[in-house]
């Protein structure tokens, strides 16, 4: 049995988001007029190793908006979903970002893929009057590049990896390569966990970082055959994680460990293309489609028929994003992003990843991590959860460098 929510931003889904269900403030903000349409900007890549990704982050918020507007609205506003495209580039983001907020009037700002565009795009926020929906995880963002106007609606990397930390004894192998993207997100990514894996008794015996959009892996895949690593920790995405993993098997590579360990490397979209490559590879899984719960099970039907895929964990943090901040707006009473801030902050809401909460200390949402083996089911894809830990543990206490 589900716990009740009592925190009004949660009663929102109660009220239906119907104009008649709850009042409303028609009072004028800093984000313009109370009235008229909502305006929701996504920045998404629509080119690149990400785009398969931006792809997945503007279905759950086509998914999100069309079930608020279908219900009425919020107080009777509809919400208008304005697209930007980017090829993932800090400065081509804050450009559309910059376009979204003040040719557009879009104040409410998604779909941004990684955590590097945040990062360029967060100390523009508050001058943009403008909230970030992220699904970026780098720890930073919540530390010490923190910022007021910005909101992580996804498992940190940090939090994902003391998930993986608590399940390392499940993972074979002794002697582990790192393999991870050149971006902020590989760089702390890989520190975090060769602390967990020396605090393991696991031996880190080579790092290396290729920038985003490498095609020909050769000389890193020969640097890991010589190092001696009998297993692998990986943080490479999309089609870079494509490329990898192929060239891997075509040099043998992988024959050589007792296990690989990726974050976010197999994703349902890459099945394909991944093949029996990954099969028995351990993976994080930010977002298990199969808990059974409610309001996942809608989100899962929903997302599929208007997908035609299974859905994963970067629509999963897009739709909580999205029904977050509907749920926001609604018990704010208002659009304005100063009272919308406040309304995020201490939210509850079910969500399809059970019961969320938004973190007021740091703006990082609280959900559970989860360790899967990759199998093949009656599908001939799919997860074997090995380990789900509750963001209780692996949550780290606000951090210090984080001042808002």
């Amino acid at each position: 049995m589900r716990t009740p929510l009592v925190r009004a931003g949660a009663l929102v889904l109660a009220c239906g988001l119907l104009a008649s269900a709850c009042g409303g403030d028609d009072s004028g903000g800093s984000s313009g007029s109370d009235k008229g349409d909502i305006k929701v900007a996504i920045i998404t890549p629509s080119s690149g190793a990400l785009a398969i990704y931006g792809t997945a982050a503007a279905q759950a918020w086509d998914y999100a908006v069309k079930e608020v507007n279908d219900a009425g609205g919020i107080d009777g506003r509809k919400v208008d979903l304005i697209k930007k495209d980017t090829d993932g580039s800090p400065d081509k983001t804050i450009a559309a970002a910059r376009e979204a907020a003040t040719k557009d009037g879009a104040h409410f700002l998604g779909g941004i893929v990684t955590s590097s565009e945040y990062l360029a795009l967060d100390p523009q926020l508050q001058g943009l009057n403008a909230l970030a929906l992220s699904t970026g995880k780098a720890a930073a963002l919540t530390g010490e590049s923190c910022t007021k106007n910005f909101f992580r609606f996804v498992a940190s990397d940090q939090m994902e990896l003391n998930g993986v930390a608590a399940s390392l004894d499940q993972i074979p192998g002794d002697k582990f390569a790192i393999l991870a993207v050149d971006e902020t997100i590989g760089h702390s990514g890989a520190d975090i966990f060769k602390k967990a894996a020396e605090d393991a008794g696991k031996e880190i015996v080579y790092e290396g970082y290729p920038p985003r959009g490498t095609t020909e892996f050769g000389t890193y895949i020969t640097k890991i055959q010589d190092s001696g690593a009998d297993a692998l920790f990986t943080m490479e995405q999309g089609a870079d994680a494509v490329a990898f993993t192929n060239q891997a098997a075509q040099f043998k590579l992988l024959d050589q460990f007792q296990s690989v360990l990726g974050i976010d490397v197999v994703t349902p979209p890459l099945f394909d293309a991944l093949g029996d490559n990954v099969v028995g590879n351990f993976t994080n899984l930010a977002y298990d489609v199969k808990l059974d719960d409610p309001v996942n099970q809608k989100f899962v039907e929903g997302m599929t028929k208007l997908s035609g895929g299974t859905p994963f964990f970067v629509q999963a943090s897009n739709y909580t994003a999205a029904t977050m901040l509907f749920a926001a707006i609604k018990a704010a009473g208002s659009s304005d992003t100063d009272k919308v801030r406040d309304a995020l902050e201490g939210l509850k809401l079910d969500t399809p990843y059970g019961q969320a909460e938004m973190r007021a200390e740091d703006h990082q949402i609280l959900v559970p991590v989860n360790v899967a083996k990759v199998v093949k089911d009656s599908s001939g894809e799919g997860y074997e959860v090995v380990a789900s830990t509750d963001a209780s543990t692996t949550t780290p206490e606000p951090d210090p460098a984080c001042k808002m």
